[in-house]
């Protein structure tokens, strides 16, 4: 399909699309800034996608991983802590223990 079959609001959007790219903008960033809605440029951006017109995204990525061998590390003890509540209405009484032994 060629260029000339765009529509007018497909070539403004393609445009609008190009630009954001080209300007490494985020979608929402690129729209607040032209004062345009993101879910319009996402759907021209799907559309213009579906009709060849723009290239589909690669969903791989791959980032440099380096990995550190671990650094000193300190060990600390945490100890159970004993919580108990009792609630008392007229002659129901409710107990309820956690963690242990109270002391």
């Amino acid at each position: 399909m060629s260029k000339s079959a765009l529509t007018k609001k497909q070539a403004y959007w393609l445009n609008h699309i190009q630009q954001c790219e080209q300007k490494k903008l985020t979608a929402p960033a690129y729209c607040d800034q032209h004062d345009l809605k993101v879910s319009q440029l996402y759907s021209y951006k799907h559309e213009l996608r579906r009709k060849g017109f723009l290239q589909t995204e690669s969903t791989t990525a791959f980032a440099k991983a380096t990995v550190k061998p671990p650094q000193k590390t300190t060990t600390v003890r945490v100890h159970p802590v004993a919580f108990s509540l009792s609630v008392a209405w007229g002659k129901f009484r409710l107990q309820m223990t956690t963690g242990g032994p109270l002391s």
